[in-house]
């Protein structure tokens, strides 16, 4: 089956040395399943910690039980269940050792564009080269997924239709709440839900999977995996902002990257001022500073700003300068997406904003709507009234929308 995934902002996918010279179909195959772990753990499954070094803790599928099903004379089908106790829903159709995944997806054709940023600080033009140029800090010779992109996907084994069902359900809440690939934060990955499998409903892929929990098959426990990328605290805001109020990006200042880019405005690479630091109001890292959110100095210690947006790679200078420890290092729970031209008006751009409640945050952020009631003032703050909020969804809502609910 072709599919075509047209993209509103580019794609990054990364390879070995983190830069983002081609699509990388394992890129893509491990944002699919990010997403699909927190839809399973949002319906109450179990979705295990495939890099942990527990063996308690990642899936393998039981091979000496399949073995002994076979040699007790049952049919194949029973000893496949009979070794799948031991793999959770995820690995199920992502893999696990002793167990393929059940599609394969193929890129056939990936039209790619020139990476740019746009920023209104100096010092963050430095750290975008530094992060996203690698050791030369020089992004104008990289290239980055955007357009229509084909892909092939082939499913595999018995289970093909459920396999279709489940890749149709996540690329409906990716297209339509987040985003797909790497550095999401930095509004990488929007893209159009594609029409060829658009006979596969949201509702249909929730139930799909809620019957296959149900028929006790496969692993539904485990040691706890802690992580709120769970789609209950999932919440999704899209605005409506005049081409106007991103005039602060569109100068020749604060471009970066090929100079054939700077004329380039279907979309704005702008998400770092917006997430993190900018001039006037941009910013929510320094906003919520401003309101008395503390950011850590401890090497080895996690502070409110660092569990919601990710840690400082480093602070201070000279003898006073830190950095975090690698094990320390943590991704951001919030999200804001590059602004794109809205299809129907160049004069308007749709920016979305999406998150994950952090529990720690519970004296902060009590419930998914009190982090929703948080990203809007945000909004206010910087684009006063003139960003129009046409969307606020709660993860907790999209799951219900399948048979039987959430609890």
């Amino acid at each position: 089956m072709d599919i075509k995934i047209r993209t509103l902002t580019p794609l990054w996918t990364g390879g070995v040395d983190r830069t983002c010279d081609r699509l990388h179909e394992t890129g893509i195959i491990g944002s699919l399943r990010w997403w699909y772990e927190a839809i399973v753990r949002g319906l109450g499954g179990y979705a295990c910690d495939p890099t942990s070094e527990d063996p308690k803790t990642r899936c393998e599928f039981d091979a000496k039980s399949y073995e002994q099903a076979k040699r007790d004379g049952k049919p194949e089908a029973e000893a496949i269940n009979a070794g799948l106790n031991s793999v959770c829903p995820v690995c199920y159709l992502f893999g696990t050792t002793g167990w393929a995944r059940l599609f394969q997806l193929r890129a056939m054709e990936v039209p790619m564009t020139p990476l740019h940023f746009r920023t209104t600080i100096k010092m963050n033009q430095g750290w975008l080269k530094r992060v996203f140029g690698g050791e030369n800090q020089n992004i104008d010779s990289l290239q980055v997924p955007y357009g229509e992109l084909l892909f092939q996907f082939v499913s595999r084994r018995s289970d093909a239709e459920y396999a279709r069902s489940q890749f149709a359900l996540i690329l409906r809440v990716a297209a339509e709440y987040g985003g797909i690939g790497a550095r999401l934060q930095h509004g990488f990955g929007q893209f159009v839900f594609p029409m060829q499998v658009n006979d596969i409903t949201l509702e249909r892929g929730i139930q799909d999977l809620q019957a296959k929990l149900r028929m006790g098959v496969l692993r539904s426990s485990g040691p706890v995996v802690e992580t709120p990328f769970d789609l209950r605290k999932l919440v999704s805001l899209t605005f409506e902002i005049s081409k106007s109020q991103l005039n602060a990006f569109t100068t020749e200042r604060t471009h970066i990257g090929k100079t054939n880019k700077r004329e380039k405005n279907r979309y704005i690479p702008c998400a770092f001022d917006l997430r993190y630091k900018g001039t006037g109001n941009f910013g929510m890292r320094q906003w919520l500073k401003g309101k008395g959110w503390k950011e850590t100095t401890d090497p080895q210690k996690l502070e409110e700003l660092d569990i919601l947006l990710g840690p400082r790679s480093q602070w201070g200078r000279g003898n006073n300068q830190g950095q975090i420890d690698d094990d320390f290092r943590t991704a951001s729970r919030v999200f804001f997406g590059m602004p794109y031209q809205k299809p129907e008006s160049k004069e308007v751009y749709i920016l979305r904003v999406w998150a994950f409640l952090p529990p720690e945050l519970q004296h902060r952020l009590p419930t998914p709507q009190a982090l929703i009631a948080m990203l809007e003032e945000y909004m206010r703050h910087v684009f006063d009234t003139k960003a129009q909020k046409i969307s606020a969804v709660l993860g907790k809502d999209i799951l219900e929308q399948g048979a039987g609910g959430t609890k």
